[in-house]
């Protein structure tokens, strides 16, 4: 769906990642749509092909984002 509404961003965002994988930085890439203002739910869905969800707390996301220290999940929602 994404591909058809943002041609353009998807393209963009496959150049990111081809960028990011092929360096030599230990890297972690954390993609989400839209960012509501919240509190954490710990209710956060993860996928490493394709977005789960729509939109994620900016708590969630902290939370996400600290957890990410040691594991490597770059779709995420709630």
């Amino acid at each position: 769906m994404l591909e058809l509404l943002f041609p353009k961003m998807m393209t963009d965002k496959r150049k990111e990642l081809h960028i990011l994988a092929n360096s030599e930085i230990d890297w972690t890439l954390v993609r989400l749509l839209f960012v509501v203002w919240g509190s954490e739910t710990g209710n956060i869905k993860e996928s490493l092909t394709d977005m789960p969800g729509i939109k994620i707390s900016n708590a969630d996301i902290a939370r996400f984002i600290i957890d990410q220290i040691h594991e490597k999940k770059p779709f995420i929602s709630s």
